[in-house]
């Protein structure tokens, strides 16, 4: 069978950044551009291995599994080893999800068996596995849902303590498992604050701002001369009361989430601004996506 190089090069340097780029959307932790695309790179030069006269120890479970922990360690950095590992099981499972997926979709559409040589990827037409990544990511939300019910111990509420520019932030949180914002550019988890909680906080331009129904039609120019502006966001969202939306965000430098005597800091996250109260009697003033519930493994998150 012929192996195209450039095409076993392409295959799986792009199924490396689809499985490391799913990892982070489900553990809900930064990805670092330049280090995934160096593990991507890692992964589709390991993939040469199989043709080389060294393939049976490129084939080993123990090779694969030190270079499934080297491409986590290049694109997540993990402080902790109980991190390490938690990043591992995501990421493992979105391979096996992937790899499942294809051949399940290759064996169902082209009535054939999937058969030894198609690990080199010379009978597997592309279409087969842009389909199977479509369907993936389009269950993969509900999907995320269904397990991190498992997965996660469950919490109605939770403390937050968010620092912002050396300032700090002491918020009590709803544990909300309907929220899904994310932010749009790194796709992290957002966490919705109200206004009256972080005011204090924010420049006068930015609480203004914040209080618009309509925020395009703002004078966004002006917020050009505040501090914070580095810091700022638009997170879109829809509500059942309102069908779309948009909030401003605010970037924090560190949010420490405590629940159930589990404590755990994420950096990088959004606090998106939302103008009215999210309770009637203001017990909570922030909603928390369950995603983000400190673990047995929890500690800090790069």
């Amino acid at each position: 069978m012929a192996v195209y190089v450039d095409l076993l090069f392409m295959v799986n340097f792009s199924l490396n950044a689809w499985a490391l780029w799913a990892t982070a959307r489900l553990a809900g932790i930064r990805r670092r551009r330049g280090g995934l695309s160096l593990a991507s790179l890692c992964g589709a030069i390991y993939a040469f291995g199989s043709l080389t006269p060294w393939a049976s120890f490129f084939a080993h479970p123990l090779s694969k599994l030190v270079l499934a922990l080297l491409m986590i360690f290049l694109t997540f950095r993990p402080q902790v080893p109980g991190k390490m590992l938690n990043l591992l099981a995501w990421f493992l499972l979105v391979c096996f999800a992937t790899a499942g997926m294809t051949l399940g979709l290759y064996a169902f559409l082209l009535d054939k068996n999937p058969r030894g040589a198609m690990l080199a990827w010379g009978d597997l037409p592309l279409w087969v596995l842009g389909l199977a990544l479509l369907v993936l990511y389009g269950t993969g939300g509900r999907f995320l849902g269904s397990i991190e019910n498992r997965l996660v111990h469950v919490a109605n509420s939770a403390h937050l303590r968010a620092y912002l520019d050396g300032a700090e932030l002491e918020l009590e949180a709803l544990v909300d498992s309907g929220n899904q914002l994310v932010e749009p550019l790194t796709g992290r988890p957002v966490v919705v604050v109200t206004l009256s909680a972080i005011s204090h906080l924010l420049p006068p331009e930015i609480v203004a701002l914040s209080r618009s129904n309509a925020i395009w039609e703002a004078k966004l120019d002006e917020l050009a001369t505040t501090a914070l502006v580095q810091r700022l966001h638009f997170v879109p969202f829809h509500a059942v009361a309102n069908d779309s939306g948009v909030l401003l965000g605010v970037r924090v430098d560190c949010l420490e989430i405590t629940c159930h005597g589990r404590t755990q800091q994420v950096r990088g996250i959004t606090l998106a601004i939302s103008p009215v109260s999210l309770s009637s009697n203001n017990d909570y003033q922030a909603l928390v996506p369950l995603r983000l519930l400190p673990t047995k493994a929890a500690g800090r998150v790069a």
